[in-house]
This record gives C-alpha cells, sequence and structure tokens, in this order.
C-alpha cells in the first residue's frame, strides 16, 4: 500500500501548488557590520577559526578599519608573526595613524627583536591615540626600561595606571621598575599581588619575566647585601616583548 504514495509525492516534486511541498529554507542572510562584530566576539572568546570565517566572507567594499583591526589581531593572537606582519603593513597603508594598529605593529616588532623600530611604533600611536591606550601606555613604559630611562618608563607607567588597574604585564613592568630603583618593600607588594594570579603568570607568554623578577627579589631578600643598591638590571629580554 505504500508504493501507492509514489505517484503523488513525485507530482509534488514537480507541482508547485501541492499542499505539501517541501520548501528549503533560505540561509539566513549577515551584514559585513554584523560578521565584524561577530569575529570580534570569536577573538575574544579564543575561538580563532570562528573568528577567521567570519573575516573571510566580509566583502571587500566592507573592508573597513575595523575589518583590518580585526584582522591583524586575529593573526597576531594565533601567533602567525609573519602572517601578522604583513597584515598590519597592509593595514597601516591603509588607516597610518591607526593606534591600535601601530600599538599591535610595534608588538610584532619587538616580538621580532626590533625594538628601535618597536619603541617608534609605540610612540606614534601614543601621539595619534586620543583617548590615551593603556597598552601603549605600558609598551612604552617596557620600552624606558629598555633604554635604561627609568624616569620616562616610569612616567608612561603613571599614566597608565591612572587609566586602568595594570593588567599581567603592567604589574611586571612595575616590578621590574620598583626593583631597579630599589623599592623592594613596594616590590614584594607588586610581586604578592601577581602571586594572587600565579596561575596566570605561570600560564602566560610573559613566564620567563615573571621567573625573573621574583628570583631578583628573592636574592636581595635572602641577602640584602648582594643587591643593597639600585641597579640598571631588566628582566625583558626574557620576555615575549
Amino acid at each position: 500500500m505504500r508504493w501507492c504514495f509514489l505517484p503523488f509525492l513525485l507530482g509534488c516534486l514537480l507541482n508547485a501548488s501541492c499542499a505539501y511541498q517541501v520548501v528549503a529554507p533560505n540561509p539566513v542572510s549577515m551584514s559585513d557590520d554584523r560578521r565584524l562584530t561577530v569575529a570580534q566576539t570569536h577573538i575574544l572568546l579564543g575561538q580563532w577559526t570562528l573568528a577567521k570565517k567570519q573575516l573571510d566572507q566580509v566583502s571587500s567594499p566592507h573592508q573597513n578599519q575595523a575589518y583590518w583591526r580585526l584582522l591583524g589581531l586575529y593573526w597576531l593572537s594565533v601567533g602567525n608573526d609573519d602572517e601578522a606582519l604583513l597584515v598590519h603593513k597592509k593595514a597601516l597603508a591603509h588607516y597610518p595613524l591607526d593606534d591600535f594598529i601601530l600599538n599591535n605593529y610595534g608588538v610584532l616588532l619587538g616580538l621580532n627583536g626590533r625594538w628601535e623600530d618597536a619603541c617608534g611604533a609605540f610612540r606614534r600611536a601614543d601621539k595619534v591615540g586620543h583617548p590615551k591606550r593603556q597598552s601603549v601606555q605600558i609598551n612604552l613604559s617596557r620600552c624606558g626600561l629598555r633604554q635604561k630611562r627609568v624616569k620616562l618608563a616610569e612616567i608612561h607607567l603613571k599614566q597608565a595606571k591612572e587609566i586602568d588597574d595594570l593588567p599581567l604585564i603592567g604589574l611586571m613592568t612595575e616590578l621590574n621598575l620598583v626593583l631597579i630603583q630599589g623599592n623592594y618593600d613596594q616590590a614584594r607588594l607588586i610581586l604578592n599581588n601577581i602571586q594572587a594570579h600565579k596561575e596566570i603568570a605561570r600560564g602566560s607568554e610573559h613566564f620567563n619575566e615573571y621567573n625573573c623578577l621574583s628570583w631578583h627579589l628573592s636574592e636581595h631578600e635572602t641577602d640584602p647585601t648582594l643587591y643593597s643598591f639600585a641597579s640598571d638590571f631588566t628582566c625583558l629580554n626574557g620576555s615575549r616583548y
């Protein structure tokens, strides 16, 4: 009996007026602006494949400033430094005064050991950015430490703290600074703050820097005569940037 329905079903497939016709659902369209918003969310959640999928579908006319920021951030986040550098150069060709792109470009230059160029990019980002970005101020503070310009490092770190509470990299920058200044009591307070989130420090890209800083402080506390005066050392060489 079931085969008796076959002619009827075939008729339904060919006859648009059939009451039981199956209609394929239309795919839900997404605007390019919406794709950029979704891509940003995926990046924040570390969902790299999903983020890239959305970015790849943004049409050329809508590959705007937000698109280049996100595309550069994506490649930086997944650790493909060569592609990230290429993308940031293209982005800066379109938007040479974008402080977000300049700052991340500086990070990439630092990853490649080009510290002088990196600090130049951070300075340009600071000059054109309004309001100031905390990440730029932290990076400029780290440039000051690398250049042994302790006062300059202190000025930029103060500006970073005025913007918001310091993130992990900011705390380690501050710890490096106060150790250079010989302020060991303050250094212990900062290290305790970092160690309250020890899993973050140990699981981060800045672990070598964290390890170096804690070692220097422990050595001083064990034998203060070894570090009885301020020094010009930094622990930045073991850091990611």
